[in-house]
């Protein structure tokens, strides 16, 4: 009885997370010897597969390099694409401008623009009246393109709180690394002793 006690605070001090490595094997062999009551058996079979995955499956010795490369390869792959739609975003409105500059400097002509049979002409005969009428109706313009455009900051919020999570995550993925080479030292350790 005195057993079964131990092997239960054995049990939650393994599932706690803070068991030594002795005390892990302590509990393989107690589950691969003995008979276990009916209320450990999902606890027995647990550390069948255990014992049955360190048995059965080699581990290579540079996965962790494998699998380090390919984080780093996805990672690059995702930045390289988000630089080519930007770049391909502004690529396209130079373009655009080279156009409309050759249209406006060199393909329009100093001729007055007929529409349906209207010969364009000037409405307005005092030039200040004109300014002001055209600074008014930019002023309208832009209030109306602001107000269209101003939706889009919640846009530039949410892409913001989906993005700050990200790059935190590639604070977990460097942290990881350096637990992997702390591994590869501990391994080298017991390779020496």
């Amino acid at each position: 009885m005195e057993s079964l006690v131990k092997v239960r605070k054995m049990l939650e001090r393994f599932y706690q997370g803070v068991t030594t490595l002795e005390e892990e094997k302590w509990l393989q062999d107690y589950f691969s010897s003995t008979t276990v009551p009916e209320e450990l058996l999902p606890d027995r079979e647990l550390f069948e597969s255990f014992r049955s995955a360190d048995e059965n499956i080699p581990v290579p010795r540079d996965l962790n390099k494998k699998i380090l490369d390919t984080i780093d390869r996805i990672d690059k792959r995702e930045h390289r694409t988000r630089r080519i739609s930007i770049y391909s975003l502004s690529g396209l409105a130079a373009g655009l401008l080279a156009m409309i500059a050759v249209y406006v400097f060199f393909l329009r002509t100093d001729e007055p623009v007929q529409y349906a049979g209207y010969q364009g002409v000037d409405t307005y005969e005092d030039p200040m009246v004109a300014y002001e009428e055209a600074k008014r109706t930019l002023a309208y313009v832009s209030d109306k393109l602001n107000y269209g455009t101003s939706e889009l900051k919640h846009m530039q919020q949410v892409s913001k709180t989906t993005t700050d999570p990200l790059k935190s995550l590639s604070k977990i993925n460097k942290g990881s690394r350096e637990l992997i080479l702390l591994g590869q030292l501990q391994r080298i350790r017991e390779i020496d002793n």
